[in-house]
């Protein structure tokens, strides 16, 4: 897509993703236009190894996909696109949520990885957090398996 061009404003886009933005997903008879759903569509129909085990499991997914957009993409996502200073209590507090469940298990969901800690590791290598999620006690360990991983290396790696 040509950015300078305008391209992403096009009708004929604009009819696939009224945002006029990327990425877009069109998979069949769906068409998804935020990455989050977009990840969420794949791992459920396409990944099912990262995709959850249970009912329980998919609560607790929807949990912390709603957490991610509203403790990292909400209030400290917004100070960064300002360049505003980051409430760095206010970021502790809601990293000591990821703590808790990683201090006592591997993943998000357990002992698997899955699309959830995809989004939210994903979420983490933006630069504002970056530096503490890799030298946190209890949350390094957990990232930098995620980051690690042969497919977001891939990806990260064109660009």
């Amino acid at each position: 897509m040509d950015w300078a061009a305008g391209e992403s404003h096009l009708p004929e886009f604009l009819a696939l993703n009224p945002n006029g933005k990327v990425p877009l997903l069109i998979d069949g008879e769906v068409r998804l236009f935020e990455s989050l759903a977009i990840n969420y569509h794949l791992a459920r129909h396409h990944a099912p190894s990262l995709w959850v085990a249970n009912a329980q499991q998919e609560s607790l997914a929807t949990q912390w996909l709603a957490w991610g957009m509203g403790e990292l993409e909400g209030p400290h996502d917004a100070a960064n696109r300002s360049k505003a200073q980051i409430d760095e209590v206010r970021l502790q507090r809601s990293l000591d949520a990821l703590r808790a469940v990683l201090g006592e298990q591997a993943y998000l969901l357990g002992e698997t990885f899955s699309v959830v800690d995809l989004n939210t590791a994903c979420l983490l290598l933006r630069p504002q957090y970056q530096k503490i999620a890799r030298q946190d006690a209890v949350l390094g360990t957990w990232f930098n398996a995620c980051i690690k991983r042969q497919a977001l290396t891939a990806a990260m790696a064109l660009g």
